[in-house]
């Protein structure tokens, strides 16, 4: 069996905005076991919010949870949540970035932003999954992670409380594993796990 430090880092992205938080929260109460990969949320939030994630989720896992500092590196096992008003980037030499350009559909940080910029890091990409928003943020993203060849989930828009989101994702790209509310969470843990 090898031990965690031998595995290869890959990544795990999540994004969503309106109607993910509780999703966030309830993928963070799967964690329950150690993990080979970095999970990465993108939630979007307000330029001024002040609510630090790692603390409001504290209670929900007991793996290690950060918001990153620039060019911190991307280490397995663990979950890193974007500053406000900053775009969190992942780099090929396997660290953080912060990023303060343009917002992306109104965001920042942004959900294709993230996405991006895991696609093209050379990181292997475990899963990427979107949830609901209203707007298309993350629909490039995936779409670009999907062509790598790297699996890709979106919520069943039938059951988002936003939509759009999800919608916009398929209609980019409609080969991507398509979550429906039947089994949502199993399916998730399955992928996490």
């Amino acid at each position: 069996m090898k031990k965690q430090s031998d595995e290869t880092l890959s990544l795990v992205l999540l994004g969503g905005s309106s109607g993910s938080f509780a999703i966030f929260e309830e993928v963070l109460k799967m964690l329950d076991k150690p993990v080979s990969y970095a999970l990465v949320f993108i939630l979007h939030r307000g330029k001024f919010s002040t609510a630090v994630l790692p603390e409001i989720f504290r209670n929900k896992t007991d793996m290690t949870m950060k918001e990153p500092f620039h060019l911190d590196p991307v280490l397995p096992n663990c979950i890193y949540f974007a500053y406000p008003d900053y775009h969190l980037l992942i780099g090929p030499d396997g660290r953080f970035y912060y990023d303060v350009s343009e917002k992306d559909y109104f965001s920042r940080p942004s959900i294709d932003a993230t996405f991006v910029s895991g696609a093209l890091s050379g990181i292997p990409v475990k899963a990427a999954m979107l949830f609901s928003g209203s707007s298309a943020d993350g629909a490039f993203g995936m779409k670009l992670i999907a062509q790598k060849g790297f699996p890709t989930y979106v919520q069943d828009p039938q059951f988002a409380d936003s939509p759009r989101m999800p919608l916009e994702a398929i209609r980019l790209y409609d080969k991507h594993n398509v979550l429906k509310e039947k089994g949502f969470y199993k399916m998730i843990r399955e992928v996490l796990y």
